[in-house]
């Protein structure tokens, strides 16, 4: 049975996954080769006309499927309160867990096991590229690849239509890179990576899922991070994803309005969108940075960097609103993509909420 669903958004939920989410409904965040949303068989924008409704945080999981093919008319899966999953009136109300989004960083926990679920290789010939367990390896007819080696023994690798490859290029699976994507001479991509679709990236990439349209063209480590969409990294930026007594890493968590520990002991930085940093910007084990920042630092600037925040650690100040708007227009422009007709309305409800972290 194929279900039809219809997703719901929680507000509470939302906003505990900022900054990804200050662009972005639940549903549209990246995990794996897709959205959240697109993963799910058949949507519905109505919710009277769905079989179920499900809240859109749900990880769209085998086990997910099956529990849901379960649920019986009229009753819905609750837990600890809230409600995942409604068929009918959701009147009978039954406890159970289903995966979902809690964090940001609950996407790189489930990243490479959606990697392996979605990709399914075609055998490439090698051309004059190393393979290795190409069975594993999936690139598309349109995509170049130039001197590179992939390796799959430990993942599988998908390369999608019109992405380039370039030269010296190292992808130790799992990966995905997604239409458009390109990588700069001599990248290295590491396993359990996805790059979004129109993002350039170069240098070292860990465990990471670049939103759409972001850049790290250069040298720089980044690792097990998040990257949202329309950001870019300059040249020999660093994020450490490790603490160097090796406890496990706290990270700001805006539902708290405070540290938060994640109980994991590899975790880089979340990023929001339109992001920029300078040369040779470090950003410490943990950080998050809200969306349209334009920062700098060869020191460590603070582990949470509100929205809207501009300069050179410690010298930073608001972001002009104006100048930030001009900003974002000019890298959806060079991405060529349009310009959303709520863009600057989504702008200040993002400015309103971060005022006072800002002072």
């Amino acid at each position: 049975m194929q279900l039809s669903v219809h997703l719901f958004e929680d507000q509470a939920l939302k906003a505990a996954l900022q900054p990804l989410t200050q662009h972005r409904k639940v549903a549209e965040l990246w995990l794996g080769t897709s959205t959240l949303e697109s993963k799910w068989p058949t949507r519905i924008s109505n919710a009277d006309q769905a079989d179920i409704q499900v809240l859109s945080a749900i990880l769209p999981l085998p086990s997910t499927f099956q529990l849901l093919d379960q649920l019986p008319a009229d009753s819905s899966y609750v837990y600890e309160g809230l409600v995942l999953a409604q068929r009918g009136q959701g009147i009978h109300r039954i406890e159970q867990h289903l995966p979902f989004l809690q964090h940001p960083e609950d996407l790189l926990t489930y990243q490479g096991e959606f990697l392996r679920a979605e990709i399914k290789g075609n055998n490439p010939a090698p051309g004059n590229n190393t393979l290795i367990d190409a069975k594993q390896i999936y690139i598309h007819p349109s995509a170049q690849v130039q001197a590179s080696i992939l390796d799959a023994s430990k993942g599988p690798i998908y390369i999608g239509e019109d992405v380039n490859i370039q030269i010296g290029t190292l992808i130790q699976g799992p990966a995905a890179l997604l239409t458009g994507a390109t990588t700069n001479i001599g990248a290295k991509i590491r396993p359990n990576t996805t790059i979004g679709p129109g993002c350039k990236v170069g240098g070292e990439i860990n465990h990471c899922i670049f939103f759409p349209f972001s850049n790290k063209a250069h040298e720089g480590y980044v690792g097990n991070s998040i990257v949202g969409s329309f950001s870019n990294l300059g040249a020999l930026t660093n994020g450490s994803n490790l603490r160097n007594d090796v406890r496990t890493v706290s990270l700001y968590d805006y539902a708290l309005k405070g540290p938060r520990n994640t109980g994991m002991k590899s975790l880089g930085q979340i990023i929001g969108d339109f992001v920029t940093t300078g040369v040779g910007t470090n950003l410490n084990t943990g950080t998050i940075i809200g969306s349209h920042c334009n920062l700098s630092s060869i020191g460590f600037p603070p582990r949470y960097i509100p929205s809207f925040s501009f300069g050179e650690y410690p010298a930073m100040k608001p972001f002009d609103f104006e100048k930030a708007f001009a900003a974002a227009c000019a890298w959806i422009q060079l991405k060529n993509q349009e310009i959303p007709e709520n863009l600057r309305q989504s702008m200040e409800e993002i400015w309103k909420a971060d005022t006072s972290f800002r002072n």
